[in-house]
């Protein structure tokens, strides 16, 4: 743990605490349920660059960038302004490359925190809208590894009613022990209820009030037998419960849907007696199921409209199956590749031919570079327009540029130049007409050695250029 980020979170939760002296009205016991979200990849934008920069990024705030959590609390008053709480939550986690120690991929993982948090109002308890602060500690279990954090946040607390409450809250949670290499944020909903597993009371029923002998009916009104007691219709005059039926299908005038075509359905008619009325059936003459329409492979489409009835497709392809363009087995949502045939373990593209792959591993050994430079030394150039070479005449693929250094200097010069070097590669390929879209480049530094840094050998096989054709 970071002794200065462990005494900042320790004097903010005293000053807190300390401000948050004074009446006595305090939060009573709350259970809570709770749902989050949590953001691995903002911070390290910020940590990678600069904020602005972080936000240029136009997708910070995305759903698909967040990990959902959920989880639950318990909430208690110290003062009239302080609040402990203590929660246990479970999240399906996406983490990024080189967020947990030791992790340099990235990958997906169920994990689980607890967290103790001290929480300074504003405002006295009942206050309808309340904004707080946050600041507590908190550890967690990231793949494989164990990490303590310091969450430090503001949150609005809502009271619902009395013993109900909302809370949001926003946290940022700074590392404080090794299992993680970067701070990462959390934002939560919660709903918090006094005693919610608690007996309510019952509530006795009042005294029944006699109730006083009705009179003698009065007359039939409207004379059409029906006692205007009960009489649905007693200024009318009708045969079904003293209400009119003018189509003589036994449902009343007032309750037939079809007052003017005798019918057996609400009172209209079902020619086709497919439980659709006539009035609301597209197809008024055949038994169906689909608005009254028969849909014989069950696809959702009616047949009428179904140009491969009986196949189930899907309404966007009008009732047929999703095409393959190609013929390669893989349908074109699917198909990385859908006007050129390939193997379903490619996603629908051609298996890249072993010659080609030997020829971009040749190219990739023997990119050479000015010392301490990015400039490639002239004698890389024919090896590199063998690659150019596979790019024009294959011109789906894509190719991706990774970078790598020595521990030589230090780790961000070693960074520096192996993303210089990457972007040089790259740039070299864009000169000779490859479109921008179909490179992709990144420097590693000396994150990712393939031998050992200690021996001159193995520091110039870490000095390298890897690259891979992909679609």
């Amino acid at each position: 743990m970071k002794p200065n980020r462990l005494l900042t979170v320790i004097t903010l939760m005293c000053i807190i605490a300390a401000s948050a002296q004074g009446q006595s009205t305090k939060k009573p016991a709350l259970f809570s349920y709770n749902i989050s979200f949590s953001d691995y990849r903002f911070p390290q934008l910020i940590k990678d660059s600069t904020l602005g920069k972080a936000f240029n990024q136009n997708d910070w705030y995305k759903p698909g960038n967040m990990s959902f959590g959920f989880g639950l609390g318990y909430w208690r008053g110290l003062t009239a302004k302080l609040d402990a709480s203590g929660s246990i939550t479970g999240t399906f986690s996406n983490f990024p490359a080189n967020f947990v120690k030791d992790d340099s991929v990235g990958q997906a993982a169920f994990s689980t925190q607890l967290n103790a948090l001290l929480h300074a109002r504003l405002f006295h308890d009942k206050a309808p809208v309340n904004p707080f602060l946050t600041a507590g500690v908190g550890a967690g279990y990231f793949p494989g590894k164990f990490a303590a954090y310091a969450p430090l946040g503001v949150g609005l607390q809502f009271h619902a009613r009395s013993g109900a409450y909302f809370f949001l809250q926003a946290q940022w949670r700074t590392r404080l022990t090794n299992g993680i290499n970067s701070d990462y944020l959390h934002y939560s909903f919660s709903f918090a209820q006094q005693n919610p597993f608690g007996k309510k009371a019952k509530i006795k029923d009042a005294p029944v009030e006699p109730i006083p002998v009705e009179p003698v009916l009065p007359p039939d009104a409207d004379g059409d037998g029906f006692a205007d007691a009960n009489d649905h219709c007693p200024a009318e005059k009708g045969t079904v419960n003293g209400c009119p039926d003018s189509d003589g299908d036994g449902v009343a005038d007032k309750d037939d849907k079809c007052p003017n075509d005798k019918g057996t359905l609400n009172g209209c008619p079902d020619t086709d007696s497919d439980g659709v009325a006539d009035k609301d059936d597209q197809c008024p003459t055949e038994k169906g199921t689909l608005n009254g329409c028969p849909d014989a492979d069950n696809d959702g489409v009616a047949d009428k409209d179904d140009k491969c009835k009986d196949v189930a497709g899907l309404a966007r392809y009008n009732g047929c199956p999703i095409p393959d363009t190609d013929g390669d087995g893989v349908n074109d949502e699917e198909d990385k590749c859908p006007n050129e045939a390939g193997i379903t373990a490619n996603s629908g593209c051609p298996e890249i031919k072993q010659e080609i792959k030997q020829k971009i591993d040749f190219a990739a050994k023997n990119i050479l570079f000015q010392f301490a430079s990015s400039v490639i030394l002239k004698r890389s150039h024919a090896a590199l327009n063998e690659v150019v070479k596979v790019l024009q005449e294959n011109p789906s693929m894509k190719l991706t540029i990774a970078a790598h250094a020595d521990n030589v200097g230090t780790a961000e010069r070693n960074l520096y130049w192996s993303e210089e070097r990457a972007k040089a590669v790259a740039d070299y390929f864009i000169s000779k007409g490859i479109s921008t879209d179909r490179i992709t480049y990144k420097g590693y530094g000396d994150t990712q050695p393939i031998a050992d840094n200690k021996t001159a050998k193995g520091r110039a096989l870490n000095r390298r250029v890897e690259m891979k054709l992909g679609y």
